[in-house]
């Protein structure tokens, strides 16, 4: 059984940020924040009132991973 969610770009999803090195360095790791799915790999941070945070970052620093075909999933 696939657990996967499959994303498209302009999805909004919860999320517990991951350890990465840039969640890190951004003070976010471990934090539950908003990912909004962009175009070409990138997420942008968005604090739970909605604020965006920060700039944004690639799917994989934000914890959103990629199938074979490059399409984005949880």
């Amino acid at each position: 059984m696939d657990s996967r969610k499959p994303l498209r770009v302009g999805d909004r999803v919860r999320v517990r940020l991951p350890w990465s090195e840039v969640c890190l360095h951004m003070r976010v790791a471990d934090r539950e924040m908003d990912v909004e799915v962009l175009a070409d790999g990138m997420a942008q941070l968005r604090t739970l009132d909605g604020a965006l945070f920060s700039a944004p970052i690639t799917w994989g620093e934000a914890g959103v991973y990629r199938d074979r075909d490059g399409r984005p999933y949880l």
